[in-house]
């Protein structure tokens, strides 16, 4: 479904991302882990044109998208929740996903506010809050929410655990499970690999921009010394 190959992402003059390859199929959860400023958050950025890639191809079902905008990559399919939440504070919840909204698209699930609430019942709570009186998590799944209304086959998730609270983040994996057996494709970016334990099928290590590990969940708890080298603080 998504496929990354050799590339190259610079800001200005540092090379940030160097020959970085990776493949996400239908169907599968795929945990990007690194460290703060391994390039994680950069990788998604560049997979969904936000940061224009100097070299390299990206594949979106099917269809080149190394060049194409923001704009042009989500109207394919492919949703981005970006670290930052973004979410519009003076809207209320159901304001928010309407914001989000996009036609059905062939070959993906199509979301609703109860399809949503069943996935999410904080948000079931509160569609007439605004989006500044809401917690952290609140506003994360929120921003989970309001791209599940682009109806997209495929989602990029940055660090849906960072500074939410532990119930959160349960709830949270709890939410990319669901997903998950909605037939949705997640690339996610963690830190958390206990979260990112719990919820993923793959995964791929980056290191300053360069790829140092990929294999499955299972290779990888097996394998104490790249967790060492890598993932430790």
């Amino acid at each position: 479904m998504l496929k990354v190959e050799s590339l190259n992402t610079y800001y200005g003059q540092a090379h940030i991302l160097s020959d970085v390859d990776l493949e996400v199929n239908a169907g599968e959860v795929v945990v990007l882990l690194g460290r703060n400023g391994a390039g994680k958050s950069t990788t998604l950025k560049s997979i969904i044109g936000l940061v224009r890639a100097a070299s390299g191809t990206i594949t979106f079902a099917g269809k080149r998208i190394e060049r194409a905008a923001p704009h042009q990559i989500a109207r394919l399919g492919l949703g981005y929740v970006p670290e930052e939440r973004r979410i519009f504070t003076e809207l209320t919840v159901m304001e928010n996903l309407e914001v989000g909204r996009q036609a059905p698209r062939p070959g993906a699930p199509t979301w609703d506010f109860e399809k949503i609430g069943a996935l999410f019942p904080n948000l079931r709570e509160m569609p007439d809050r605004p989006g500044g009186r809401m917690s952290g998590g609140e506003q994360q799944m929120l921003t989970i929410a309001r791209t599940l209304m682009g109806n997209p086959a495929c989602i990029l998730l940055d660090e849906p655990s960072e500074g939410v609270a532990p119930v959160i983040v349960d709830q949270m994996a709890e939410a990319v499970l669901g997903l998950k057996r909605a037939g949705v494709a997640i690339l996610l970016s963690e830190q958390n690999l206990h979260f990112a334990t719990q919820v993923a099928d793959r995964a791929y290590i980056i290191e300053k921009g360069r790829m140092r590990f990929s294999g499955s969940m299972q290779e990888l708890a097996a394998d104490e010394q790249v967790r060492a080298q890598y993932l430790a603080v």
